[in-house]
């Protein structure tokens, strides 16, 4: 099974969408969920501690004990501004990092006892290796995320995982997290079905432990 944390917009979306056509089974996670729209999964708000707790157990009853092929983490979201501005920035550090991370290291240890290779596939962002003035916070997230994604590939490695990692920095696409606040260059922004299309083929193509994949602005429009 492919699960997909954050799955329910954006790129998060697109990829659950290319996987099923592919014939592939799906769990989507995510904040607005509802099964007709997103299909097998359930809701899940990664800032509240006490759902992250509780997912594991769910996915276990969801996957009957089937593996995990591949486990995604989508799930985040951004804002520009001056960081003394910016209202409530310990949410965005609880959703874009710290509050996904006990359902990560669930996962990762699952995937660790099976048979069969797996993938965690971490969607970071340009972000993840820049500094912009107008987004300290979400800059820092990503930096955490994709430093986290770079240390379990070693560990992967040294321990002979039958885990790899794939580390995907793409630029600004065409979703809702630019909603209501639309730059003046949109129009070249990354198209998110042909980054959701590149990413599960460089996953499926994927030999070596470690993947990172820039994908700026302007690549895949």
């Amino acid at each position: 099974m492919h699960i997909i944390l954050g799955g329910t917009s954006g790129l998060g979306l697109e990829m659950a969408q290319q996987l099923r056509k592919n014939g592939k089974r799906v769990l989507v996670l995510g904040k607005i969920h509802n099964a007709q729209e997103h299909g097998e999964g359930f809701p899940l708000d990664v800032y509240y501690p006490e759902q992250v707790a509780a997912a594991p157990a769910r996915i276990e009853q969801i996957l009957g004990g089937d593996a995990i092929e591949q486990f995604v983490w989508a799930a985040g979201y951004g804002w520009r501004g001056d960081f003394e501005d910016q209202p409530d920035a310990r949410s965005m550090a609880e959703v874009n990092f710290a509050g996904p991370l006990p359902l990560v290291q669930w996962a990762w240890h699952r995937m660790a006892q099976q048979r069969i290779r797996s993938t965690l596939t971490v969607i970071g962002s340009t972000s993840s290796v820049k500094a912009r003035a107008d987004e300290a916070v979400y800059v820092a997230t990503k930096h955490a995320q994709a430093g986290l994604a770079r240390s379990l590939a070693l560990q992967a490695d040294e321990q002979h995982l039958p885990i790899r990692v794939a580390l995907f920095l793409p630029g600004a696409m065409k979703t809702p997290f630019w909603q209501g606040r639309r730059p003046d260059d949109y129009a070249f922004f990354n198209d998110p079905a042909k980054v959701a299309e590149h990413i599960l083929t460089a996953v499926n193509t994927q030999y070596q432990t470690f993947l990172e994949w820039p994908l700026p602005k302007g690549t895949l429009v």
